[in-house]
């Protein structure tokens, strides 16, 4: 009985090895804040969630900022620079619907065409898109920003802490001899 149960599972994984790959959620984050701005004095701060849906070409927008020279903010995703991490490049996603408020949040769901997504995401994969809040006045070139940065799978975690204890379990043997 034992034998057929754990044939059994060892078929049921070796069938969902074999299956073709389907949709895949890509998570991107990054803090906003004023370094990188032309003018960064601002003293704001945020957060970006970005999840890309490969299947539906689907970007959904999840932010919260605090801290707004003025409650007229307005955002927008841009790519692709010059450099991963750094410059300034064209708007991609414009954010619609923003709030008026120097404090909130702003959720939203855009569908891409195939083209606009896979530029999109090629360019956030490569460290070359960010995400940008002005506000009117001294802040009108952008007051807050930050570059997307992938959001590691629980599987990625799980290999690095394998790594390390293969590290400390080598570093205690090389002691002992």
């Amino acid at each position: 009985m034992k034998c057929l149960s754990l044939s059994g599972l060892a078929m049921a994984a070796a069938m969902l090895i074999a299956l073709p790959a389907t949709a895949a959620t890509s998570v991107f984050t990054t803090p906003l804040s004023g370094a990188g701005e032309p003018n960064p004095s601002s003293l704001a701060t945020g957060m970006a969630s970005v999840a890309f849906d490969d299947v539906l070409n689907t970007v959904d927008v999840n932010l919260s900022f605090a801290g707004l020279a003025s409650s007229s903010p307005f955002g927008h995703i841009h790519c692709c620079t010059a450099v991963a991490g750094n410059g300034s490049a064209g708007v991609k996603v414009e954010f619609t619907g923003f709030p008026a408020v120097a404090t909130g949040n702003y959720s939203k769901l855009f569908t891409l065409s195939d083209a606009a997504f896979d530029t999109l995401l090629a360019g956030v994969q490569a460290g070359k898109a960010y995400v940008n809040i002005h506000t009117p006045g001294a802040f009108q070139a952008g007051e807050i920003r930050g570059f997307l940065a992938p959001v590691p799978e629980p599987g990625t975690y799980a290999l690095m802490l394998a790594g390390l204890g293969v590290l400390g379990w080598a570093a205690k043997r090389r002691q002992q001899t």
